[in-house]
């Protein structure tokens, strides 16, 4: 296991395999999925477009944060509703006003 692991790793970029640890280290310490999630969201990597490897990952993990999870921390951008973010079938929707990220 332990070679097929470290010789597995010269084939990532180290940057992202190192990511990848990070965030499997997380999960399996128990790290809730909203707070894994969030931890992702506010990494500093070079690329920043829709199309990185974070806001693949991101996109994956939202799927499975379990329906009517509450957003911690965030506000509605439509209605201004503090406690209004909550998560359906992996995106963000606003419980007062309908909003979602989503579409």
């Amino acid at each position: 296991y332990k070679i097929t692991m470290e010789g597995l790793s010269r084939s990532f970029n180290k940057e992202y395999w190192n990511y990848a640890k990070l965030i499997s280290g997380v999960l399996r310490h128990g790290m809730p999925m909203p707070y894994v999630i969030n931890l992702i969201n506010n990494l500093n990597l070079f690329d920043e477009n829709i199309n990185t490897w974070k806001n693949g990952v991101v996109r994956a993990l939202k799927q499975f944060v379990p329906d009517g999870t509450a957003a911690a921390d965030k506000k509605c951008p439509e209605c201004n509703a503090p406690d209004g973010l909550i998560y359906s079938e992996g995106c963000l929707k606003c419980k007062h006003c309908g909003h979602s990220k989503c579409g």
